[in-house]
């Protein structure tokens, strides 16, 4: 259902470095306030109900 996909899709699967980017973030100090948080680094390519 097309409702359900979010409306920034890049129309491909993430790149092995735009993933391992989100993941220095995450290890960064910058990232300190970040808690519990679910972060997805795929695209959009994954269908979801939200």
């Amino acid at each position: 259902m097309n409702e359900n996909r979010p409306s920034s899709l890049i129309l491909r699967l993430a790149k092995p470095a735009e993933v391992a980017s989100v993941v220095a973030f995450l290890a960064s100090e910058r990232a300190a306030v970040v808690n519990g948080a679910a972060i997805r680094a795929e695209g959009g390519t994954v269908q979801t109900i939200a």
